[in-house]
């Protein structure tokens, strides 16, 4: 699996979509501000999304289904994410003011957990629509699999989306119209590929 492919090839997908990924974009950080919504809207961006990467059509029937039918199912995966974000901010805020090389090992484990929090976050639905099993066990032992496989490429991916998430933090403004659809299609993508790969092996 290459990563710049894969990073051309999202770049593509978002200019030949970018009226719907505007759209989406708009929607999804309109659903994230009461709170309730946010999960079903991110899982939403991804199953769209896998309709971009899949060259099929959709309409706003196949967005608000897609909010309607899965608020449990995405709250599934909120519960746990919100338990470890808080977590982790929770260590860096309170060891914040600490020195000592000692200190500084723990905020480098905590910086390490945070990044494959964020590798869990950027493929976990990918995998999840992929799947006839919806268990959050079967996505999240999918995910491990696939960092496995392509340890190097989902490295690579996951630093740039990381600069790029950190980057954005300034301007917010190109986070909500442009970035957040490009890593939707940058997540799907890997993982479509990768399965593409395990099905032409078996083949």
């Amino acid at each position: 699996m290459n990563p710049l492919r894969i990073l051309w090839d999202a770049l593509k997908l978002w200019w030949q979509h970018w009226i719907g990924i505007l759209f989406l974009n708009v929607v999804w950080f309109l659903l994230l501000l009461p709170v309730v919504t946010a999960p079903a809207a991110t899982m939403m961006f991804y199953a769209i999304g896998r309709r971009m990467v899949r060259d099929e059509v959709w309409d706003w029937q196949d967005v608000w289904g897609c909010l309607r039918d899965n608020l449990w199912s995405a709250w599934r995966w909120a519960f746990p994410n919100l338990l470890i974000a808080l977590v982790l901010a929770g260590n860096f805020y309170a060891y914040r003011d600490f020195s000592g090389g000692l200190w500084y090992a723990l905020r480098a484990v905590w910086g390490v957990l945070t990044i494959v929090w964020l590798m869990f976050n950027l493929y976990y639905w990918p995998f999840w629509l992929a799947q006839e099993d919806k268990s959050l066990r079967l996505t999240y032992a999918n995910c491990v699999r696939f960092f496995v496989m392509h340890s190097w490429s989902v490295l690579v991916l996951t630093m740039i989306s990381l600069i790029l998430l950190i980057l954005s933090v300034r301007f917010v403004l190109p986070f909500v119209l442009g970035l957040t659809g490009w890593l939707v299609l940058l997540g799907t993508l890997s993982v479509e590929r990768s399965l593409d790969l395990s099905r032409a092996s078996k083949g």
